[in-house]
């Protein structure tokens, strides 16, 4: 069986134009017909996405019926935080919340469902890490930590917006630090695989461009993985990447005019 996983940061519904359209989002995802879709930045009742719950809209336009939402912060009158949307019903779900160092630093989470395929229990987390390096190895060692928990007989997917490298310098400024390793993924890669994306998804405020969207896994295996990127208009394009369990796996970075 092949299970197709998106792993989207969807930044409230915005798009490239300013637009907040998460029906255009979501139909646009639905088409590759994943079995999974993790979210970040996700907007629940808020001013700013007009009091709409983005969770139950994503989940309705994208054919995926099974739905949990985790609040990282209260925000704009509502709460904002991550997602998980699934062909497969839930058996359950938990939001854990990132250890924090700084005083300004936005609290971020690491959101888990498990869903039942058949007789096999899958373990999923939609994760976002803070844009500070100290906090980052914090909530590695702390996903480490409740992963351990999990039965050896349990299957594990993770994906999200790691954020390696950045350095929040200010409002919507960001430096970037490149180098050949990261200490978060080695942390991570001590008890899962993943997949080798090193290619630019996202742009920081100098226009430099970074890779900080990863999925890791546990025992399925990756046979194929590609990438591609269409031309970006503006800085910061939406992303979306495809996991296929135990066949394939692409990752495509997405931005919407």
């Amino acid at each position: 069986m092949v299970l197709k996983t998106i792993t989207f940061n969807m930044c409230h519904g915005e798009g490239l134009d300013g637009k907040i359209d998460v029906k255009r989002q979501s139909m646009f995802l639905e088409k590759y017909k994943p079995y999974n879709i993790f979210h970040q930045e996700v907007d629940m009742y808020t001013r700013r996405a007009y009091y709409k719950n983005q969770i139950y809209t994503f989940s309705k336009y994208a054919r995926l019926p099974y739905r949990s939402m985790g609040t990282s912060i209260k925000y704009n009158e509502g709460f904002y935080g991550d997602g998980i949307l699934s062909r497969f019903p839930i058996e359950y779900s938990a939001n854990f919340l990132s250890p924090l160092i700084y005083t300004d630093s936005e609290q971020r989470s690491h959101l888990c469902a498990k869903v039942v395929v058949g007789t096999t229990k899958l373990n999923l987390f939609s994760v976002h890490l803070s844009t500070y390096h100290e906090e980052r190895i914090l909530s590695c060692q702390e996903l480490i930590s409740i992963t351990d928990n999990i039965p050896k007989d349990e299957k594990i997917i993770i994906g999200g917006d790691f954020n390696v490298g950045i350095t929040k310098e200010g409002k919507h400024l960001y430096s970037y630090d490149k180098q050949d390793s990261y200490e978060e993924y080695s942390l991570l890669e001590q008890n899962f695989n993943r997949v080798q994306n090193t290619k630019n998804t996202w742009f920081a405020g100098d226009r430099k461009r970074m890779p900080r969207h990863i999925l890791l896994f546990q025992k399925p295996r990756t046979i194929q993985f590609q990438n591609n990127r269409n031309r970006p208009i503006r800085p910061l394009p939406r992303l979306r990447r495809i996991y296929h369990l135990k066949s394939i796996a692409i990752y495509v970075n997405m931005c919407y005019n």
